[in-house]
């Protein structure tokens, strides 16, 4: 029995020792080094056991089970260290505690190496027939396995809450993860609690080989190094959106650094780190009330930023998350955009499309007045396109400064523009028309045989509630034409469309 059971532990021992080596000569993958310094752990535990049960000289075999508690140290810090990795938590934090990991294999090591004076780690030691010994446990022993079962449990409980907050996919990864945690753990409390006879046997070192197996072959085969399950605090941090968990009273639960960076920007009633605060302490009355709500909005702060809220209330919680993105750049695009669909490119006054949009929306009384340059094809043609762009640039901005808001002006093709003021009877319009017409005349471009001034012709139609807007152009445009014939540089006015 013992020949087997110490040929058991030295086949674990030699497992575990190669397990170490494969898993260091793959250092540079993120679990790699935990994995060699739990098989390391398992290593020594295993020779350890392997000669406390081989010999037969008590002292050797106290001093063998000595000598596992090192590796007991090695395999519970690893395990700890394996399970902030797996479970995508940071490992700075562990980085800045290591002296408190480390704290308690120095003080195993220190407990085990004096025990023989002040037996607190054994308070007794049995002898048995076959020259083994049976260690029983004291004070010291019972606060390292309390400490061990502390970081176990605290690892274990981190991966059950991230298998909860995986994607589908990996939560298969974290079953596994737990079963190999769970095996050696069992065999662990069997050995501590189980009456096996004169001689304990400790099948945990055997056990984590098992643990180690399944977890190596977890991290290389169902789920590689770069595609670690990642931890929720990890997914929202990495977000450019603004992301905020709230509860029922609107207490900020939770906010990733783009959040604060943009409640930093905004400006508010109180600074400070915005986690534990109410929301509404935080910003301004338009974006409160999109929280207050639910669904998306469209809001724009004070300072004229301009945030897509989505607000989604967790069911069955009281609570919700928030999703701010700043959309300041893109809506300003977006009316960029808008505003040059409806635009002429090379005047800058409104495009066809935009009069006829215009007009069908008209309700009451407007007039149109059409436009044409005076003899425009002599100009192109005597001092080139590019005077007679700068001629139609040029007036088009005339005409834009004159009319204002009171109207629309827009390039109706070519050289011919029309204005469309609602509300405006004919007579004025052609009043108004006609003051354009003499503040145009002023206008200037500068050419190579010296400045040119030109002159335009202007038909008036006026359209009156309820008749019908097709015909409305068409009229301005043969009065247009009926100023040409009367010796162009004039207004002339169509009759009225009357119901």
């Amino acid at each position: 029995m013992r020949a087997a059971l110490a040929s058991v532990y030295l086949a674990a021992a030699l497992l575990s020792a190669l397990y170490a080596v494969l898993s260091w000569r793959r250092r540079a993958a993120p679990l790699a080094k935990s994995l060699a310094l739990i098989t390391a752990g398992g290593t020594l535990w295993s020779l350890a056991q392997a000669v406390a049960v081989w010999v037969t000289s008590p002292d050797v075999a106290l001093a063998a089970t000595y000598a596992m508690f090192p590796g007991v140290a090695m395999v519970v810090s690893g395990f700890f260290w394996h399970t902030t990795v797996f479970t995508g938590r940071q490992v700075s934090p562990l980085r800045r505690r290591r002296a408190l990991l480390l704290a308690h294999p120095v003080l195993l090591v220190a407990a085990v190496l004096t025990d023989p004076w002040h037996h607190a780690f054994f308070d007794a030691v049995s002898h048995t027939p076959d020259g083994g010994v049976i260690a029983h446990p004291g004070p010291l022993y019972w606060l390292h396995t309390a400490y061990c079962y502390t970081l176990i449990a605290i690892g274990a409980a981190r991966a059950v809450g991230a298998m909860r907050r995986a994607v589908r996919g990996h939560r298969q990864v974290f079953v596994i993860f737990l079963i190999g945690a769970f095996v050696p753990t069992a065999g662990n409390l069997f050995t501590l609690f189980a009456d096996t006879g004169e001689r304990q046997v400790d099948l945990t070192p055997v056990l984590f080989l098992v643990t180690a197996m399944m977890w190596w072959w977890a991290e290389r085969y169902s789920v590689s190094a770069r595609r670690m399950p990642v931890a929720y605090g990890q997914v929202i941090a990495a977000l450019s959106d603004a992301v905020m968990v709230l509860d029922a009273d609107g207490r900020i639960l939770d906010a990733n650094p783009a959040a604060v960076e943009m409640l930093a920007a905004i400006p508010s009633v109180a600074d400070g780190a915005p986690v534990g605060r109410l929301w509404q302490e935080l910003i301004g009355p338009q974006l409160a009330a999109a929280i207050a709500g639910a669904g998306q909005q469209m809001v724009t702060a004070v300072n004229g930023a301009v945030y897509d809220v989505r607000v989604v209330r967790m069911s069955g919680e009281d609570g919700s998350v928030v999703v701010v993105r700043d959309v300041t750049e893109l809506e300003r695009l977006r009316a960029e955009l808008t505003d040059q669909a409806v635009r002429d490119a090379l005047t800058g006054v409104y495009n066809r499309r935009h009069l006829t949009a215009v007009l069908r929306r008209a309700d009451r009384l407007l007039s149109a007045v059409m436009i044409d340059v005076d003899h425009f094809k002599a100009v192109n043609d005597t001092y080139g396109h590019a005077v007679g762009d700068e001629v139609l640039i040029r007036l088009a901005h005339e005409l834009s400064d004159a009319v204002g808001a009171a109207g629309t002006v827009a390039r109706y093709g070519g050289e011919e523009f029309a204005v469309v003021l609602p509300g405006v009877g004919a007579e004025a319009a052609a009043d108004l028309a006609e003051q354009w017409r003499q503040r145009c005349v002023r206008i200037e471009v500068a050419t190579a045989h010296g400045p040119l001034r030109v002159t335009f012709s202007a038909g008036v139609a006026q359209l009156d509630p309820g008749a019908n807007t097709d015909d409305l152009l068409r009229r301005a445009d043969r009065a247009l034409y009926a100023a040409k014939e009367q010796g162009r540089n004039r207004v002339v006015t169509d009759a009225p469309i009357l119901r």
